[in-house]
C-alpha cells in the first residue's frame, strides 16, 4: 500500500506541477468607466442596500470580475470598479456594459455622497458621477 501511494505522489508531482502553462498571458488591472448607478431616493439608518452600478467595457480584451476599490472621504464614498484586461492578444473594439452590485450599510447620519469614478479629464484629474443620498 505504501508503494501505491508513493507511486502515486511521483506521478501527482510529476504531472501536477509541470512548468508549462499553455494558458498564461500577460495582463494588467486599470480601473474603468461607471455609466450609471442605481441609487435609493433615501437611506434608512442601519439598513443595508444593494447598489447597483453599469460600467462600460471598451473593448473585447476587458473583463470585469467584480472587483472594485471603495475609498472612504468623509461622508463621501468613492468607487472605482477594476477591469482585467488582456494583454498582447488581438481585441475587437466593440464595448459592453455590465452591471455589478455592492452592499452598503447606512450607519452614518450625514447624507452619503457617492463618487463613481467615470475617468479622467485632460488634465489627469479623475472624473466622478456625484449621487446624494440623505439619511433618514
Amino acid at each position: 500500500m505504501k508503494h501505491l501511494i508513493s507511486l502515486f505522489l511521483v506521478v501527482f508531482l510529476l504531472f501536477g506541477c509541470s512548468n508549462d502553462d499553455n494558458n498564461y498571458h500577460d495582463y494588467h488591472l486599470e480601473y474603468v468607466s461607471v455609466i450609471s448607478a442605481d441609487l435609493p431616493d433615501e437611506f434608512i439608518f442601519g439598513r443595508t442596500y444593494r447598489i447597483n452600478i453599469t460600467i462600460e467595457l471598451p473593448n473585447s480584451c476587458y473583463y470585469y470580475y467584480d472587483q472594485y476599490d471603495y475609498f472612504y472621504e468623509g461622508t463621501s464614498r468613492l468607487i472605482y470598479p477594476i477591469g482585467h484586461v488582456d494583454d498582447g492578444v488581438p481585441c475587437t473594439q466593440n464595448i459592453r456594459e455590465t452591471t455589478f452590485s455592492i452592499p452598503v450599510q447606512a450607519l452614518q447620519s450625514e447624507p452619503y455622497i457617492f463618487k463613481f469614478y467615470q475617468g479622467e479629464d485632460a488634465d489627469g484629474q479623475d472624473i466622478f458621477l456625484t449621487i446624494e443620498v440623505p439619511v433618514i
